[in-house]
């Protein structure tokens, strides 16, 4: 069930940079705010200038916050497939309380106990999603809360990535003076936005065609089978005009959305354009047909290469087909040839929200529906990744002591003029971690008769 209230979502592209703020009203979303502005400091979807794209970021947070009439202070921001590793993961601990009922606490323990899998120093935990909770044996459990048990057990995924394209990503973010809410995995948000239940269920593939990369991604059973990303996009079909018809970067893409058709079939031999080419002193003409080859023969290079490792995969008998986004998708003919190519349904996904039905919009609106769609659970697992920041790169120790840091469960306020979760505190170093001496928090949630005991709980309560 959606939460009520305010969500950000960023989507950090290799030629464009969207934002867009939704509100939750009894579980519908309701967009407010979005802009999109040209990227700059990004290749293939990773920042390689942080000061560049910072400033992209910033502009692009500024006319969102125009448009919605509030002020952005968190997003949600998508990180990219490249390098990202899925690995399956377990947890368990005892139920320590008196009363045996499983607590917050208990569910944020089992998470840090799945944690302590073995993670190299450059890669980072971005993420772990439970899919099942186990009581004393007992299986399926998606929330254990309330719960009377002995063991509570955990099973799910762990995803992670590398540790420098999650700083930087991090770093430009609060460059542009924002703060970062959660980080989301844009291929896991696409398929639970995009697909349908079904889709979800038996299987199907979203390929999601932007402008300098293309991201594909397969879900089947609810899980991500596969994803991957190939370093070729609509500018690179924009290059392609350029260099054949030696013309300028901008009369290209002013061919391409104009006049660009991926199917050459469709595509007039009598309709013509007038082309400035470099070296002529007049225009020179040509056919939409020939422009359509030009096109045709980028599109269907990108696709065969998606084509051949969804079929290593088996992936291309899914019963969901292929499902289109991302802003070259638009272009007419596309659809046609990517059916023709996989020889599998293949439609082109729209979104239904008023004022952006445009599939360019399909991987920003998906970040902010996944993070408005999270569960108590999910945000308690998510806390537990986050909320420690040596937890992320290396196994804990399960006697040390614990971060001191909100127990409560996620609460569901009414709607304020700013996104809804409180952001996440700076991280505490470890090495002051470890020096909080575990009798403080004892004080503070079992006082004692003693007068020393009762002293002591009145200092550990000052630290609070």
């Amino acid at each position: 069930m959606a939460r009520d209230g305010f969500f950000t979502g960023l989507d950090i592209g290799t030629s464009s940079i969207k934002v867009l703020v939704a509100e939750f009203i009894d579980g519908s979303m309701n967009v407010i705010g979005v802009s999109n502005v040209k990227s700059s400091g990004v290749k293939d979807g990773i920042i390689v200038d942080i000061d560049a794209a910072a400033k992209s970021i910033k502009t692009a947070i500024e006319q969102a916050e125009e448009k919605a009439g509030i002020v952005i202070e968190q997003v949600n921001v998508g990180l990219p497939a490249n390098l990202l590793q899925i690995e399956p993961t377990q947890g368990m601990i005892p139920v320590t309380s008196e009363s045996k009922e499983i607590k917050d606490e208990d569910v944020e323990s089992v998470v840090r106990s799945a944690l302590t899998k073995s993670i190299t120093p450059e890669r980072e935990v971005i993420s772990l999603v439970p899919e099942e909770f186990i009581v004393d044996g007992f299986q399926g459990i998606r929330d254990p809360r309330g719960m009377m048990g002995i063991r509570l057990e955990m099973r799910g995924l762990i995803y992670t990535g590398p540790t420098t394209i999650l700083h930087n990503l991090r770093k430009t973010v609060e460059r542009a003076g924002i703060k970062v809410e959660n980080i989301i995995i844009s291929p896991l948000a696409m398929t639970r936005a995009v697909l349908n239940e079904g889709e979800r269920e038996f299987g199907a593939t979203v390929i999601d065609l932007g402008g300098g990369q293309t991201t594909v991604a397969s879900m089947r059973a609810q899980e991500l089978q596969f994803t991957n990303i190939y370093s070729e996009g609509g500018e690179y079909i924009t290059k392609d005009i350029s260099k054949v018809l030696k013309t300028s970067m901008q009369i290209a893409e002013a061919l391409k959305f104009n006049f660009g058709n991926a199917d050459i079939d469709e595509a007039s031999e009598s309709e013509t354009v007038q082309v400035e080419v470099v070296g002529e002193n007049s225009p020179v003409e040509i056919t939409e047909k020939y422009l359509a080859e030009i096109i045709s023969a980028r599109v269907k290079h990108i696709l065969d290469r998606v084509k051949q490792d969804l079929t290593r995969g088996r992936l291309l008998d899914l019963p969901g087909g292929i499902v289109l986004v991302g802003g070259t998708a638009i272009m007419p003919g596309v659809v046609e040839v990517a059916q023709e190519l996989f020889e599998t349904n293949v439609k082109l996904y729209i979104p239904n929200q008023v004022g952006i039905r445009n599939p360019m919009f399909a991987n920003v609106i998906s970040l902010v529906e996944y993070v408005g769609l999270l569960t108590e659970v999910d945000i308690i697992a998510q806390r537990a990744v986050s909320g420690e920041e040596y937890l992320r790169r290396k196994p804990i120790d399960n006697e040390a002591p614990a971060l001191s840091f909100d127990r409560t469960p996620a609460p569901s306020p009414s709607p304020s003029p700013a996104p809804r979760v409180a952001p996440q505190p700076n991280p505490i170093p470890v090495e002051n971690t470890i020096e909080v001496p575990l009798p403080v928090e004892e004080g503070n949630h079992e006082p004692k008769q003693k007068l020393g005991d009762r002293v002591r709980g009145i200092f550990g309560s000052m630290f609070d």
